[in-house]
Parts: structure tokens; sequence; C-alpha cells
């Protein structure tokens, strides 16, 4: 049986062919990680996360821990588990497409961060993709959206900015920051700034 096509659009890949497109790249992901709350002896999870490099600088700047890196490109992930992998510290999986469709390879509560590394756009099912992030979240967990502010009004939306807040509370998180990044690189196809939206499990109701 032929396989399904992957769950995210192979021309919108994150990762840049040429040296400028993946400098770009790595600069972004710096700016992701510094919004990130890293501690030692975390297990943080990337989804979408290229070639491995930000999932590899996550673990350098914990110490001691564990991070783990899903792709939908099994290309990507071989190479990643070949310039990177470490059993049990630097982990990378492909997800999408198989039997399990969008869910994710890993149990329910195991990760104390979860990040997305594309923005939402990307994605051929956002609204999964979130699910899949919430539902791996431990209760005290934060995950992470690398979105970016549009600079044209032309560059289509696949979850509504106002839409956001409803979509993320509907899956048992809350925004509680949005940093926008002036000065991190535009990247291609005339986007602005680089905006870092931070959420967290809602406390329990009464």
């Amino acid at each position: 049986m032929r396989a399904a096509p992957p769950r995210l659009s192979s021309r919108r890949l994150a990762l840049g062919v040429g040296p400028g497109a993946l400098g770009r790249r790595h600069a972004v992901d710096r700016v992701l990680l510094d919004q990130m709350k890293v501690a030692a002896w975390d297990r943080l999870l990337f989804v979408e996360c290229g070639d491995g490099w930000l999932v590899e600088e996550a673990w350098r700047r914990m110490g001691k821990g564990c991070v783990w890196g899903l792709s939908t490109s099994p290309q990507l992930v071989e190479l990643a588990v070949r310039l990177r992998g470490i059993p049990d510290r630097l982990e990378f999986k492909v997800w999408g497409g198989g039997e399990d469709g969008d869910r994710f390879p890993l149990p329910d509560r195991s990760f104390d961060g979860v990040v997305s590394c594309v923005p939402l756009i990307r994605y051929l099912e956002p609204v999964a993709v979130l699910y899949e992030m919430a539902r791996v979240l431990r209760p005290d967990g934060d995950a992470y959206l690398l979105e970016f502010e549009p600079s044209t009004a032309k560059i289509p939306q696949a979850v509504p900015a106002a839409d956001l807040g409803g979509l993320l509370a509907s899956m048992g998180l809350k925004e509680v920051g949005r940093n926008r990044c002036e000065t991190a690189p535009t990247g291609q196809e005339g986007r602005g700034a680089v905006v870092v939206i931070h959420a967290r499990r809602c406390p329990p109701g009464p």
C-alpha cells in the first residue's frame, strides 16, 4: 500500500537549501530558544525540527536532560539522527502519514515543554497539531508557538489570531505571553517580525 502524503507541505519545509536560508533559519531558532524556559533535567519536544540543529542547541543549553525532535520528513530525521542523535538524550522520530495519522508517536503528558518550530500555516492540520502538543504536555508544562507577524495582508492565515485564544482554551491551554522580536530576520515569503507565543495549562476549575 502506498504511504499517505506527509502532513506538512513539502515546499514549506523550514529547512532552507542554501547557506543564506539556513543561516536565517538558525537565527530564528536562536530567537525561539531565547524566549523559552529551559532547565536541567527537563524533557523537551520540538515539532518540525528540520535537521535537528535547534534540538541539539536546546540540549546544550540544558546541560542535562532529554530533547526530542519530530519531523514529517524521513530524510530529515535520518540526517538528524546521523548528525546529532544520542540515545536517551537527543532523539528523533518521524510522525504523520502512517496508521496513527496526525498523532505524535509519544505518550500522554511526557514533556515539560513542547515547541512548534514552524508557523501554524505550514501544517495541513494545524488544529490536530495543537491538540497533540497539548496531549503530550505535562500539567505544569509550557507550550511555544513560532509565528510571523505578516508584513502583508495577502499572506493567508491557517488559524486567525482572533481565534487562537479560543482554540488554545478548547485544548486546556491559555496564552500567557506573546513576544514580538523586531531584530530577528524576516525570512522568506515577505514575512514580518518573529512572534513567539507562550501558553500553559489552564488551572483546573473549582
